[in-house]
C-alpha cells in the first residue's frame, strides 16, 4: 500500500507497482530501482493536488468493487456450505451438565455449612410466625358465618407470612452476583445449571424443614380439619407459597444490579 498525504494511491502486489503507476504516465528507467522509482512517483504526486485525487479515486473505486464481488462471492458460499459447517463444527461443552451441577452443589453445600446463622434464623422465623399465626386464629369455630371468614382470614394471614418471610433467598445471589458474571463469563457452567443447583441445594433444604415446622405448630393451633391428607395438602401449599416467594426473590435479585 502507498499513501500520499493520508490518502492512499495503490494497494496491491508488489510486482504491479511498476506497471500500474505507468498506465499513469509515470515510465520506470531501465535501471532504476523500482523503490527509488515509486519514492519518486509519490513525491511528484504530493505536488500535484489533481493527481493525487485522480489515484486516490481510483483506488477507492477499484477497492469498493473487490469488496462487493469478495462479499457476494462469500456470501452464496456461506449460504450453500452452512449446514455442512454446523455439523462439521459443532462445538461440544467441556463439561457435561451432571458435573456442574455435581461441582456446584458441592460448593452450595459447603458454603452453606459455614454460615448456619441463615438456615438458624430461617428456622426461628418460620416457628415464631407459626405460633403468631396460631395465636392469632386458636382454634377457631366450625360455623358457617364467624367460622369460615376467621379461616379465610388465617390463610391469608399464611400466605402472606409464608411468601415475605422468604426473603432470605434474596441474600445468597446478591452476594454472590459478581462471582456468578465473573464464573459464567469465563465459562465455568451455564446458566441453568447454577439455578439448578441452587434449588436443590439452597431452596428446598431451606424451605422443607421452616415449611415443615411452621405448617405443624400452626395446623393444629389453628384448629383445621385433623387427618393425614388434609395436613399433608396444607403441608404442600405452605411449601408451594415459600417456593414462590423465594423464586420472587430471585427474580428480583437476577434483574436489580445494585441492592
Amino acid at each position: 500500500m502507498f499513501m500520499c498525504k493520508g490518502r492512499c494511491v495503490y494497494h496491491g502486489p508488489p510486482k504491479d507497482v511498476v506497471p500500474y503507476f505507468a498506465t499513469q504516465g509515470y515510465q520506470c528507467e531501465q535501471y532504476d530501482n523500482p523503490a527509488d522509482y515509486a519514492l519518486d512517483v509519490l513525491i511528484d504526486i504530493s505536488r500535484k493536488p489533481d493527481t493525487l485525487i485522480k489515484l486516490n479515486n481510483i483506488y477507492n473505486t477499484t477497492n469498493a468493487n473487490v469488496l462487493a464481488l469478495r462479499y457476494t462471492q462469500e456470501s452464496l458460499t456461506s449460504t450453500e456450505n452452512i449446514e455442512q459447517e454446523r455439523r462439521e463444527y459443532k462445538v461440544e461443552a467441556a463439561r457435561s451438565i451432571r458435573a456442574e451441577i455435581f461441582y456446584l452443589s458441592q460448593r452450595i453445600l459447603r458454603n452453606a455449612v459455614r454460615n448456619p446463622a441463615l438456615a438458624l434464623s430461617q428456622t426461628l422465623v418460620s416457628i415464631v410466625l407459626g405460633l403468631l399465626a396460631g395465636l392469632l386464629f386458636y382454634d377457631l369455630k366450625r360455623t358457617v358465618e364467624p367460622g369460615v371468614q376467621n379461616r379465610l382470614g388465617a390463610i391469608f394471614f399464611i400466605i402472606m407470612s409464608q411468601t415475605f418471610s422468604n426473603v432470605t433467598a434474596i441474600e445468597p445471589l446478591i452476594s454472590e452476583s459478581v462471582l456468578f458474571i465473573h464464573e459464567r463469563v469465563s465459562g465455568y457452567y451455564r446458566i441453568f445449571t447454577f439455578f439448578i443447583a441452587k434449588l436443590v441445594c439452597d431452596l428446598l433444604p431451606m424451605r422443607v424443614i421452616p415449611a415443615t415446622l411452621f405448617s405443624v405448630i400452626s395446623y393444629f393451633m389453628i384448629g383445621f380439619t385433623r387427618t393425614g391428607g388434609q395436613f399433608f395438602i396444607f403441608l404442600l401449599t405452605v411449601f408451594m407459597t415459600g417456593l414462590f416467594g423465594s423464586a420472587l426473590c430471585f427474580f428480583m435479585a437476577a434483574t436489580i444490579h445494585v441492592f
